[in-house]
């Protein structure tokens, strides 16, 4: 039973299983567990069913891909039967019990969570998808508002201690929103459930890093602890979103739903430390994208430390990549949020900093749509080989893209086929990295 007196949703019933929070915890569980993860942790028979589905002809495929995903959303009349402890006490139960070097907590951002991998240590999410249940137009965002307005008081009169931040993105995921929307949730205080597991299994005198996202968005407030998002980044700059028609005009910015940072989250986080005599470290940076020139540069150098040649390049995106593999084949993880012109455009600038790479493997996350902004398979391929490179796509069908779902089922067996690495390896740790990524341009405060 929660505060209210309803009956709980059991937290497998309330979060995403597409989400980069989750999705990205659990591939950085799986390493800790030292085990792979092919096909977002799903099992093999799932794969199987994802591979054969994907060979159907796009427009069925289409109907049965937006079904599927929709079948996630929570009934909106449930929605105080949501218990966001409880979803943080399952978020922090799924790593290993072990005592930890350090440990980190905050924005999602898959990069870190390879980083995270190497020093083999936890994190703990600030924000998490709550999937629920909606149909109506994609391109009237606005409707989405008034649905919000209506439901949204349920899920946070049964949860005081998070934020909501009502997302409606009816460019990249106009196959989702018209049958869910997105309730993307953020802790405003330090979840007790973290709070207990870093008590318990972090190392005496341990770090604890604080990762905070800076960016923001244009948002529509709805009341002290509800803001509506029309929009999300990737390919179209949030004007793109504006002016668009039947979107609701702005009032003020925010902490950006998927990926910002609450500062409160990281007040209360500093307050723990403090309280604790365990260190703060706070990682600061702007975007998704910002932090994987650094946590590539660290990776490589952390290689050839161990005798590494550290020349093969892998492009984890999105949710679809596995770190235990990266690290285990010595590949140099860069990894992008999504294949848009944006990410692109970073690793063109990697490739010029970088000392060139021998071998590209390319990975692509796809929305299921020509989006705007959207970066083709032939440009990440063209960018790999100008910088000198054997470039290609793992797991893709390219004449399917963007649309090519099975890949989703075959990008684990493509991982596992990657030569491995030529030593054994301990984890990376924290002293070494920090100067190599303050170097490399991320922002650190110790």
């Amino acid at each position: 039973m929660n505060r209210l007196g309803a009956r709980q949703l059991a937290p497998y019933e309330v979060v995403a299983a597409f989400d980069s929070a989750t999705v990205l915890r659990a591939g950085l569980a799986a390493a800790l567990h030292g085990r792979p993860f092919p096909h977002l942790g799903h099992s093999g028979g799932a794969a199987a069913a994802v591979r054969v589905g994907g060979r159907l002809p796009w427009p069925l495929l289409r109907w049965i891909y937006t079904r599927i995903g929709a079948s996630e959303g929570i009934n909106p009349h449930r929605l105080a039967e949501v218990d966001m402890a409880a979803v943080a006490q399952w978020l922090a139960k799924g790593y290993p019990q072990r005592r930890y070097p350090a440990a980190l907590v905050g924005s999602s951002n898959g990069a870190l969570t390879h980083l995270a991998a190497a020093l083999q240590v936890p994190w703990l999410p600030g924000t998490v998808l709550v999937p629920v249940a909606r149909s109506g137009d994609p391109q009237r965002p606005v409707d989405a508002l008034r649905f919000g307005e209506r439901f949204a008081p349920r899920l946070l009169d049964s949860n005081p201690d998070v934020v909501l931040h009502h997302m409606h993105d009816q460019i990249q995921d106009t196959l989702m929103v018209a049958r869910m929307t997105y309730f993307r949730t953020k802790w405003r205080n330090l979840p007790d459930a973290y709070a207990r597991f870093l008590t318990e299994f972090l190392a005496p005198g341990a770090p604890v890093i604080l990762i905070e996202d800076l960016s923001c968005w244009p948002v529509v407030r709805i009341g002290e602890r509800h803001v509506f998002q029309p929009g999300a980044q990737g390919g179209c700059p949030p004007q793109g979103y504006l002016r668009r028609p039947h979107t609701p005009q702005p009032d003020e910015e925010a902490p950006e739903a998927e990926w910002g940072a609450n500062p409160d989250l990281g007040a209360a986080l500093t307050a723990w430390c403090t309280a604790h005599k365990h260190p703060l470290v706070r990682v600061t940076y702007s975007g998704p994208q910002a932090p994987a020139h650094a946590v590539a540069t660290v990776m490589r150098n952390w290689y050839i430390r161990r005798g590494e040649p550290a020349d093969r390049l892998l492009i984890p995106s999105f949710i679809v990549g596995d770190p235990w593999r990266t690290i285990n084949a010595a590949a140099v993880p860069f990894w992008t949020f999504f294949s848009v012109q944006s990410a692109l455009q970073a690793l063109e600038a990697h490739l010029q900093l970088s000392t060139p790479y021998r071998i590209i493997d390319i990975l692509l996350f796809q929305h299921g749509v020509r989006s705007d902004g959207i970066a083709s398979p032939d440009q990440w391929l063209s960018t790999a080989r100008r910088h000198g490179a054997t470039a290609q796509l793992l797991a893709l069908d390219h004449r399917r893209f963007p649309h090519d779902i099975a890949s989703l089922g075959r990008y684990g067996h493509a991982l596992a086929d990657l030569p491995p690495a030529r030593r054994p390896w301990s984890p990376l740790d924290l002293d070494e990295a920090i100067p190599v990524l303050r170097t490399a341009g991320l922002h650190i405060h110790q």
